[in-house]
């Protein structure tokens, strides 16, 4: 806030709140929820966070309009 008070100033950034500790990190390994159901995520051919996922490499790297191949006419 602005110095005056019930004025309002734009700020760059939000001040990190000096209440409370963030939270420790924790690698999603250890922890048993997350590792099982990665598990099974992996077992029936999902994505799983952090593993390359095949199918959307296979959908990003094919052509954006297959039907023109190439053929700068457009036919």
């Amino acid at each position: 806030m602005a110095p005056d008070p019930g004025k309002w100033e734009r700020m760059a950034f939000i001040p990190k709140s000096r209440h409370r500790a963030d939270p420790p990190v924790v690698p999603p390994e250890q922890l048993p929820l997350y590792t099982s159901l990665a598990r099974q995520w992996a077992e029936s051919g999902r994505a799983v966070p952090g593993v390359p996922d095949r199918e959307w490499e296979r959908l990003a790297r094919a052509p954006i309009w297959p039907h023109r191949r190439g053929n700068s006419t457009g036919q």
